[in-house]
């Protein structure tokens, strides 16, 4: 009898010791998925983002989905005059209807045009963010001012600035006032488009471009040029670091069928 209890015990203890494992192993999975979708700062898993953060982050939230929307649809939310590739609508930058013909610029001022489209995009989701925020706070004790923002974006290297001017004031035991706060989010998308602006002028002029000189010029970007069957080109221009991408449409110097193209 004495045997069969201690049996039972030792059982009963490795039954525990499984259990204990499997939650710890439970533990450390839901952590290494929180610290993933954190951008691997473990520290943010613990620690409640302050309210400054909370307001930042009201901007590069949107602005995030509106450079992903605009860099597949040649720099345009709602693309009007487009190719449809792989199931995107990708903006004409340069176009023509007509046979050898050079292609006429559609948005001269790529990068300008951009930033308008992400302003558009963005400005009223940051709005409704930052009253929700806003409302998080006054319910957790905080007094908060701000009057509606207003939004302005501008695309630099590696970086899209986001300015927002909303005369801010956050009061609990001190007070943290200002008149605008300002977002960096990181993207490519201004190097990306300062070679799309290139070829589309070279379009205009030429009706063509090189894919491969922009490669040897910017060894960090993959330039492809896919030849659809209507004459029109898809711009395909990846950074290799990051693998973001910028698409973009041209059709320039259509040659109709049953005339040789010769080129020097």
């Amino acid at each position: 009898m004495v045997n069969k209890k201690m049996k039972g015990k030792r059982g009963m203890g490795k039954k525990a010791q499984l259990t204990i494992f499997i939650i710890l192993g439970l533990l450390i999975l839901v952590v290494l998925i929180l610290l993933f979708a954190r951008g691997g700062d473990l520290g943010t898993i613990f620690v409640a983002k302050t309210p400054m953060q909370q307001i930042e982050d009201c901007a590069k939230v949107p602005v995030k989905e509106g450079i992903d929307k605009l860099s597949l649809q040649g720099g345009s939310i709602d693309p009007e005059n487009y190719y449809l590739y792989e199931g995107n609508k990708v903006e004409y930058v340069c176009y023509t209807d007509e046979n050898l013909k050079t292609c006429v610029m559609q948005k001269p001022i790529l990068t300008n045009s951009i930033g308008e489209g992400l302003k558009s995009y963005s400005e009223g989701k940051i709005r409704v963010c930052l009253n929700g925020v806003k409302k998080s706070l006054e319910k957790k004790g905080y007094s908060v001012s701000m009057k509606p923002v207003e939004v302005s974006i501008e695309l630099v290297p590696d970086n899209v600035l986001v300015n927002m001017d909303l005369s801010l004031s956050i009061s609990k035991d001190g007070t943290e006032s200002y008149d605008n706060v300002k977002v960096g989010v990181r993207s490519k998308i201004y190097n990306l488009v300062i070679v799309a602006s290139s070829i589309m002028s070279l379009e205009a002029r030429f009706g063509d471009s090189e894919s491969l000189n922009y490669m040897l010029i910017y060894p960090s970007l993959k330039v492809e040029k896919k030849k659809q069957g209507d004459g029109s080109k898809i711009y395909i221009i990846t950074d290799r670091d990051s693998n973001e991408r910028f698409l973009f449409a041209v059709k320039s110097f259509v040659i109709p069928p049953g005339i040789i193209e010769v080129r020097e």
